[in-house]
């Protein structure tokens, strides 16, 4: 496995206005997918509008100066593709995916929102309800629902990734046509946003179109991007929410580096070996020999400035909270005190070289991924160079490194209950 390797080649170029090209040629199959990425997330959003980075996002789909209010979704679809948008907090990402002779639709259609969105009041407040109807259904009416805002208010306490992406509920509830006007105008301007077109394109003919739909776009482009500032734990915190839930859960958390760092690809060894397989350690001993847990896994949250590592367990009934944390507290340390064997370690290699090759073998994974990639590190060859990163990875690297990020770092310990 560790001969395979990527050498994916972009062309990289800026029109006169700021907005940033990239470029990826696969002729294999007749297919194109349109990215306009926008350096805007939740960490970039203000008191008083916390979630309106994500609501921008439905805003988009509703209608510009030319396209009416299901125009985007009605055009891509009647020429056989899709699209989708997601939001972060580091960023918010459109894509379009289509037949390569609709590419000039996708640019037109993309180049007029972002020129001119259609802000209306009654848009305003239909998106309101929609996005706060999406909130109940995925956070507060959810069981456990609450468990990432618990954890971003803990760990990332006092920073711009403190507060979910969806957004206060009051903040949502509160915004004017006058802050989503001055929002799109702010950060939806050519020199915020990374295009990638990649797929069945030819590059001339590619550059041309760029130039046709994006080149004669200008904004003032007016941000004001605070410093975020991540500050750690001072001491181990705790915190346990009665909730509408059969069983307990407990989860450790950890304050990490942010992604690309090296201990973010040791940390992924070490996720997998303790706990996200069923062969793993903790899934081997505490829920098939043990049965004390139903369910184990590891998780990280990898952000640009930081991250958080979670070992959550739900548990068998009868199964105390606290013998659980300590028990998850204790395979930290058995795992920094006892030796990786060798075939453990080969075969999570092996299987994170195998996913990090075959997950970039999609075009739109590629997509993202550069795009990411660029935003944040402003290195489009990342996704290239990141399989040595993971290849390079030994056993002493893992353990230094979960000594220093989680045995000798504070904690948060979050754990819900049933409701009595």
């Amino acid at each position: 496995m560790s001969d395979q390797t990527l050498n994916l080649e972009f062309i990289e170029y800026d029109l006169p206005n700021g907005l940033h090209c990239i470029l990826y040629q696969d002729n294999t199959k007749p297919n194109v997918c349109v990215m306009p990425a926008y350096q805007v997330g939740a960490k970039d959003e203000i008191k008083g509008q916390k979630g309106i980075a994500h609501l921008f996002e439905h805003m988009m789909f509703q209608g510009s100066e030319n396209v009416s209010k299901t125009g985007h979704f009605d055009s891509v679809m009647k020429a056989g593709g899709t699209c989708n948008a997601f939001t972060g907090f580091d960023s918010t990402v459109y894509f379009d995916l289509l037949p390569s002779n609709n590419l000039e639709l996708a640019l037109w259609l993309e180049s007029d929102r972002m020129n001119s969105l259609n802000i209306t009041q009654t848009n305003l407040d239909n998106q309101i309800s929609v996005v706060l109807e999406e909130k109940k259904q995925v956070i507060d009416n959810v069981p456990y629902g609450t468990m990432t805002e618990n954890y971003l208010k803990h760990i990332f306490r006092g920073s711009q990734y403190e507060i979910p992406v969806i957004g206060l509920e009051e903040d949502i509830k509160s915004f004017s046509v006058k802050e989503a006007l001055n929002f799109h105008d702010n950060y939806y301007s050519p020199e915020n946003c990374v295009l990638m077109i990649s797929g069945d394109i030819n590059i001339e003919k590619t550059k041309d179109l760029i130039l046709k739909y994006f080149g004669d776009i200008r904004k003032k482009n007016l941000i004001n991007r605070e410093k975020n500032i991540i500050s750690e734990l001072e001491s181990d915190e705790e915190l346990t929410v009665p909730d509408n839930v059969q069983l307990p859960v407990v989860s450790i958390c950890f304050q990490i580096p942010g992604e690309e760092s090296e201990e973010d690809f040791d940390l992924e060894y070490f996720t997998e070996i303790i706990a996200n397989r069923e062969s793993s350690r903790l899934h081997r001993k505490y829920v098939y020999e043990k049965n004390i847990f139903k369910s184990v896994h590891a998780e990280k949250i990898a952000l640009k400035d930081a991250g958080i590592l979670i070992l959550f367990a739900m548990l068998n009934p009868g199964t105390d909270i606290k013998l659980a944390a300590d028990i998850l507290n204790e395979e930290i340390r058995l795992f920094y005190d006892n030796d990786i064997n060798d075939r453990e370690f080969e075969r999570i290699k092996n299987q994170l070289e195998f996913r990090n090759v075959t997950k970039n073998l999609k075009m739109n994974n590629i997509s993202i991924e550069t795009v990411k990639n660029y935003m944040n590190f402003r290195d489009t060859n990342l996704i290239n160079t990141s399989f040595k990163k993971f290849s390079s990875v030994t056993k002493a690297d893992i353990k230094k490194t979960v000594k220093s990020n989680l045995l000798d770092k504070k904690k948060f310990t979050l754990n819900y209950v049933p409701k009595k």
